[in-house]
């Protein structure tokens, strides 16, 4: 009887033996298995170029102009697409999305208006107002262009500044303006100082002296006429256009000729201020 003891292990051994043989083999069978699933599965879950997968089908995307409402029901199958809101929304290419881009809005605030309004399939097309200028790629403001005060070299465009002249510093013009001034000055003191003289010379005369010089004294003074056309534009130069409407609204010019020549001239100070003296 303890010799069967003995020998138990040893028929256990042999029994087990085959046995755990036989489950190596099952579990290799297995992992192969599971393993050609996955490719299956990994296959299945890519779709060709330009599809995409959605509900376990491959479905063609919503062209321009449209957005997805609803899934396709087979694979390579067409979704069901509706329109964008015509000048609100858009799309521009070949979509999966279920919603429309928003339209571009040109705010006037920034300097923008609309060069081409919004479409189903092209979004709002922006360009800077009259008077404004944007000098780079995408622009989502304008820049108020530059006014003048000398004179314009290059005008205001739509993607580049203006180009002003420089402040005039010819000192011997100005000595030449100075001297135009005091002249201006000089001749009415110099006629008042002249009849002042006249005067005090009557009222020491007596008789027919004194007749003759009162009808004298009743006489204008005739003053050299001057003309200052051909200096108006150095005058312009050395003042400001606040200046010379100021002067001119002194002068009497009516407020609808100022604005009339500030529109003719919406960027060059210099020709309004030119203009405004000359009328």
């Amino acid at each position: 009887m303890s010799e069967i003891w003995v020998l138990w292990p040893l028929i256990f051994t042999s029994i087990a033996g085959p046995l755990s043989k036989g489950d190596n083999a099952h579990v290799a069978d297995s992992n192969s298995e599971m393993l050609k699933l996955s490719k299956n599965i990994t296959k299945r879950e890519s779709c060709d170029e330009g599809l995409y997968r959605e509900h376990g089908f491959c479905c063609q995307p919503c062209p321009p102009g449209k957005r997805k409402n609803d899934g396709c029901k087979i694979d390579g199958g067409e979704p069901e697409c509706v329109l964008c809101a015509e000048g609100e929304e858009y799309t521009d290419k070949n979509h999966h999305s279920y919603n429309c881009r928003r339209c571009r809005v040109c705010d006037g605030e920034h300097g923008l208006e609309v060069e081409k309004n919004c479409t189903r399939t092209q979004n709002t097309k922006c360009r800077c107002k009259p008077n404004f200028f944007c000098n780079v790629s995408l622009c989502e403001h304008c820049n108020p262009c530059t006014t003048c005060e000398h004179g314009i070299i290059e005008k205001c465009t739509p993607t580049s500044n203006t180009k002003c002249r420089e402040a005039f510093q010819s000192t011997g013009s100005r000595s030449n303006l100075h001297s135009l001034w005091a002249l201006l000055i000089l001749i009415p003191i110099s006629a008042l100082i002249y009849r002042e003289v006249k005067r005090r010379r009557r009222n020491r005369k007596n008789g027919h002296q004194k007749s003759i010089a009162s009808n004298t004294e009743m006489m204008p003074v005739n003053l050299t006429d001057i003309d200052l056309v051909k200096h108006i534009i150095s005058i312009a130069e050395q003042m400001k256009i606040t200046e010379v409407k100021e002067f001119v609204r002194k002068n009497g010019m009516e407020e609808t000729k100022i604005d009339e020549i500030k529109h003719d001239n919406p960027q060059d100070t210099a020709e309004q201020k030119v203009q405004l003296l000359r009328n």
